[in-house]
């Protein structure tokens, strides 16, 4: 009992010392090439692509899904689970990713706000810009629903973003 005790009070004094999740790495945003894996530590991403950061509940008002498909060298490239998402801190971006299929959520607080291509990169921690994503820079294309679009495009519900690049 004693022990339990004393295991509590240690539990306890932690908890009132404002132990937590360290903080967060900058953010770097990669050149290297595929395949590449969605940020761990998210909140440092969230902020450098111009986002709040909500908890991992918020679904906003109207929220809704599109998708993204990266292709590089021909090849195609896994949008992973978790972009947008710091788990560490239970909280994410309005714009999300929850699997490896490409589908995007994005869940603003309002009906306004309008996401970009290039913040959806930041997100996932991608140097990108009008020429290059990440170290790929040849023959950069985008198309929504097969249409050409800018580089920059800004995301609408339903919509099929296909980015195509070569190194």
């Amino acid at each position: 009992m004693r022990a339990e005790v004393g295991a509590l009070a240690a539990v306890l004094l932690l908890a009132s010392c404002g132990v937590g999740p360290a903080k967060p790495a900058a953010a770097d945003l990669r050149t290297t090439a595929p395949p590449w894996d969605a940020p761990r530590d998210a909140v440092s991403y969230i902020e450098k692509a111009g986002f709040e950061r909500l908890p991992l509940d918020f679904s906003g008002p109207s929220p809704y899904t599109l998708r993204v498909k990266v292709i590089v060298d021909g090849n195609p490239v896994q949008v992973p689970a978790g972009i947008g998402v710091d788990r560490i801190r239970a909280e994410q971006a309005a714009v999300h990713t929850h699997t490896t299929d490409g589908l995007v959520y994005v869940e603003a607080k309002t009906t306004s706000e309008q996401p970009t291509l290039a913040q959806f990169f930041t997100l996932w921690g991608l140097k990108y810009d009008e020429k290059c994503l990440a170290g790929a820079c040849k023959n950069l294309k985008i198309t929504v629903d097969g249409q050409p679009a800018p580089w920059d495009v800004r995301f609408t519900g339903g919509a099929r973003i296909t980015v195509s690049v070569d190194r």
